[in-house]
């Protein structure tokens, strides 16, 4: 969990909180990017050469009760102890959907970005019509013009 994500983004409000990142200059204001990159090298340092300072402490306490709230899962881990059932489910989950949504995250570049955005349009057109859903083909030579993260529907 040391390296997550969320122990970072904690570690950054601990530090805005602490007073050793500005957000804000008379007359000036960082972006967040600029807080973001400031408050990893700090956690990064303070982790390597003082893994049990007190911000870090406060964050790993503030992450268990507010990101994850440790203690109230194992409080419930303890209840249902023997009684989970696993069903295997002939449909997605509701509750499984933000999951699949990361699994399918790719970084996409230039005019491949366009390409799969139309064949996924073309892919839920189908859906709802009840066609077969076309074959995507993107162009070996597509240009590197842009960037953008797309996450590419799983038709279920």
């Amino acid at each position: 969990m040391a390296d997550s994500s969320m122990l970072r983004r904690s570690f950054r409000n601990v530090a805005v909180i602490a007073g050793l990142i500005e957000r804000s200059f008379p007359g000036a204001d960082k972006t967040r990017r600029q807080v973001t990159v400031s408050s990893d090298l700090i956690y990064d340092v303070l982790r390597k050469h003082e893994p049990d300072h007190i911000l870090l402490r406060a964050t790993r306490a503030d992450a268990a009760t507010g990101l994850t709230d440790v203690k109230r899962l194992a409080e419930m881990l303890k209840r249902i102890k023997g009684r989970i059932a696993h069903r295997r489910l002939d449909q997605v989950s509701p509750l499984a959907v933000p999951v699949l949504l990361e699994i399918g995250r790719e970084e996409v570049y230039g005019s491949a970005l366009d390409t799969l955005l139309d064949s996924a349009a073309q892919a839920l057109i189908a859906e709802a019509t009840g066609a077969a859903p076309p074959v995507a083909k993107i162009s070996p030579r597509a240009a590197p013009a842009r960037k953008k993260t797309v996450t590419q529907p799983r038709l279920l």
